[in-house]
């Protein structure tokens, strides 16, 4: 009965942020919920947010309509948003949402330049808000908690959130800056970040929908367990070009082997070492081992 309260106190007992860094099984997880914290406010739309009079000045007439219209579109996405979670995968949302913003940042930097009209420009300030809802928005929040067991995801959470607000402050005190200083070209920077996001996603981020924590690590173990470095699995085992195991690896196998036999010899006899020093002090010379074990000397 205190093994199970024991047990059960273990996994609910909430990690702090190094035990959740230095746990290996975890890391890829730790890695992707920040990466994607970053990638929600780098993307730039606290800027939209903060500075879309500013921004529609020049564009339109009246600035105040399209920031109206931009909180509006903003509302609408959200709602489309919440019917869109249980119906699609967390990967698919992310890749449409971080796509959608690229194309809309290129479209928005084309029309400051002039190549399009500005209610193009106002056309893709709202599209990219929408792409932004469906997928960039919610899901960092919303992943976390799909990610992580329960001992860790208020430590995630928390560090998340950290990151998640020290990025916000960083794009809205560097934007008047940027806009100044870079004019058309302010949303390049965030069409670079909404790339590399878009790449992350597809490469490494792990898809959390309809799985258990413990099934996603499994996977993520399952999945390292044939990747190959330089000749090198993720196991040890040397191979060559042709994919068999070469000589080197061989060596090692055998020489793996001999120890393991040379240990279980020792404890045949009674000369292995086991680390720590045996109950009775002097084991007269010649004599055989005790049966039962170094604690039959103690009955």
């Amino acid at each position: 009965m205190n093994s199970q309260n024991v047990t059960h106190g273990e996994e609910h007992r909430t990690m702090g942020f190094m035990d959740m860094i230095a746990d290996k099984k975890i890391r890829l997880l730790v890695v992707s919920s920040f990466v994607l914290q970053c990638v929600q406010q780098l993307c730039g739309i606290n800027a939209v947010f903060y500075y879309s009079t500013t921004f529609f000045d020049g564009i339109i007439p009246n600035p105040l309509i399209g920031t109206t219209l931009v909180g509006g579109v903003n509302v609408v996405a959200t709602y489309a948003a919440l019917l869109l979670m249980d119906s699609c995968r967390r990967r698919t949302l992310l890749l449409w949402s971080t796509a959608g913003m690229f194309f809309s940042c290129v479209v928005i930097v084309a029309s400051l330049l002039g190549y399009f009209s500005n209610f193009t420009a106002l056309l893709a300030v709202n599209v990219y808000v929408i792409f932004f809802e469906i997928g960039l928005g919610p899901i960092p929040w919303l992943i976390v908690a799909e990610m992580f067991d329960g001992k860790y995801v208020a430590t995630a959470m928390s560090a998340s959130s950290q990151i998640n607000w020290f990025f916000n402050f960083v794009v809205s005190m560097t934007f008047p800056y940027l806009n100044e200083h870079l004019g058309p070209y302010s949303f390049v920077p965030f069409g670079v970040v909404l790339f590399l996001g878009f790449v992350f996603t597809a490469i490494w981020l792990p898809e959390t929908q309809g799985t258990t924590p413990e099934e996603l690590q499994a996977g993520l173990i399952k999945k390292n367990e044939s990747v190959v470095y330089h000749n090198m699995s993720f196991v040890g085992d040397m191979i060559d070009d042709d994919g068999q195991q070469g000589a080197l690896g061989n060596e090692w196998r055998l020489a793996m082997d001999q120890v393991r036999k040379e240990e279980e010899d020792a404890m045949n006899v009674g000369t292995y070492n086991y680390g720590f020093k045996p109950i009775n002090d002097k084991i007269e010379e010649g004599s055989p081992p005790v049966a039962g074990g170094f604690m039959a000397g103690a009955y």
